[in-house]
């Protein structure tokens, strides 16, 4: 990696994401295996009476069938990690721009410009008893392949975030400048222009635009004297929404009348 990052002069690392193949999460083969195996020979045993007792072997079948169905998750999972192992991964984070490296491969690495876009989501996932937060970054290079690092990589949120602030200090003064040529500046689901924010085929001027925030992991756009969101859009979906963010803030302000503050794009 740091040979990769050398030649086309990223400059010093600042962040580093790794896998680690030897880590499985066991508990996903001994939680149904400890339930399973009971299920299974209760089942078995009451097969067992009934048919001893009432010719019938059948009456068992559902705790047999419950068992064995869970049983067999535990063993779909110890076949996974038997089989199936990965190689390690490693996702540097440097100055100006990203490597990836799989054992065994060349590294691949990036310069901010040559990345298309990112996208960095955080997903809270809960069953009604219990919950938990799933983290995904994706770089999207112009030319290669995407880059994903989720939480079976240690150090994901922090990676993730400084990521995600470099590549908007690269890409916001552009994408700025981009606008103030009279440019349109596209984003999934979204387009920016002079006139305003674009959705479909639908165009809501900047001076009609009350806010847009993301609510509950969904970016919304507001318009003055609505209640209801004009657009409304999965904000995971969404490339380079930091940087849409900052710049529709811009936009806003200045149809407002009111003055740029430090750190607008240019």
């Amino acid at each position: 990696m740091r040979g990769a990052a050398q030649e086309l002069q990223l400059g010093p690392r600042q962040g580093l994401a790794w896998t680690d193949p030897r880590r499985f999460p066991w508990i996903v083969v001994l939680f149904p295996a400890v339930i399973g195996l009971p299920l299974l020979w209760m089942g078995i045993s009451a097969a067992a009476e009934a048919q001893r007792s009432h010719g019938a072997w059948y009456y068992g079948l559902p705790l047999l069938v419950l068992g064995a169905g869970i049983v067999s998750v535990a063993g779909y999972y110890l076949f996974l990690a038997l089989t199936r192992r990965q190689p390690q991964v490693w996702v540097g984070h440097y100055r100006n721009g990203i490597v990836r490296q799989v054992a065994g491969n060349e590294p691949e690495a990036y310069t901010w410009d040559e990345i298309g876009g990112i996208r960095w989501h955080s997903t809270r996932v809960t069953n009604g008893i219990t919950s938990a937060t799933t983290h995904e970054l994706r770089v999207r290079p112009r030319k290669g392949a995407e880059i994903v690092v989720t939480d079976g990589y240690a150090g994901v949120v922090r990676f993730a975030e400084e990521v995600d602030r470099a590549f908007t200090r690269v890409r916001l003064p552009q994408d700025g400048a981009r606008l103030r040529a009279g440019e349109r500046v596209d984003f999934f689901g979204f387009h920016l222009d002079p006139a305003g924010v674009g959705h479909l085929d639908h165009l809501l001027a900047w001076r009609e635009i009350e806010r847009i925030a993301v609510e509950r992991g969904w970016l919304e756009i507001h318009r003055h004297g609505d209640r209801k969101p004009w657009a409304r859009f999965p904000a995971e979906a969404v490339e380079n929404l930091s940087v849409l963010l900052a710049l529709t803030e811009r936009m806003c302000r200045e149809a407002a009348g009111r003055r740029p503050e430090p750190g607008d794009p240019v």
